[in-house]
Parts: C-alpha cells; sequence; structure tokens
C-alpha cells in the first residue's frame, strides 16, 4: 500500500500526490474517490514495468553505468564550476 498526500490546489481543484512515485499525482474538481487515486498508481506502475523491460532503457541504463564508473557523468555544480573558471581565464 502506497501513502497518498490530499490536498487542494491552487486552482480550486483537489490533487492527489504519490510522493514514493515522482510525478505520479492526480486531480479532479471534487474530492477524488479512494479508487481513482488507486487508478493512477496502478496505470504508474503498470507503465514503470514496461520501460524497465524495453531492451533500449536496459542498454541505456547499462551505458550510464558504465558512464558513472568511468567519470564521464557530471552532476550539475560540477559543470557549473567548471563554466565559470572557464570563464575566468579568458
Amino acid at each position: 500500500m502506497r501513502h497518498v498526500i490530499l490536498y487542494a490546489g491552487e486552482d480550486g481543484y483537489w490533487v492527489v500526490e504519490c510522493p514514493s512515485l515522482p510525478g505520479c499525482i492526480s486531480q479532479g474538481k471534487t474530492k477524488l474517490r479512494q479508487g481513482q487515486h488507486r487508478e493512477a498508481i496502478e496505470g504508474y506502475e503498470a507503465e514503470l514495468e514496461n520501460i524497465e523491460s524495453n531492451p533500449g532503457f536496459l542498454k541505456m541504463m547499462k551505458q550510464s553505468e558504465a558512464d558513472i564508473r568511468a567519470g564521464r557523468v557530471y552532476t550539475q555544480n560540477e559543470v557549473e564550476r567548471h563554466l565559470r573558471r572557464n570563464k575566468k581565464h579568458r
């Protein structure tokens, strides 16, 4: 069972989020029935299974792991630091 958060959105709609599934959000003009958020969660999990079983996704993840191990992946902070350093030396 997953926890959900129900709150009134800024636009007057009711919003339900599932924090353990990033991007899994449902909304409606009235408070959602209990089954509605369950349907959104089930759909999210089913699509995630499709993505994870895709051979292209698996190949991309293996390449990403290899890039991380080889030090070819940089964080946003590292890139910004590098750009600032290069800008100073111009």
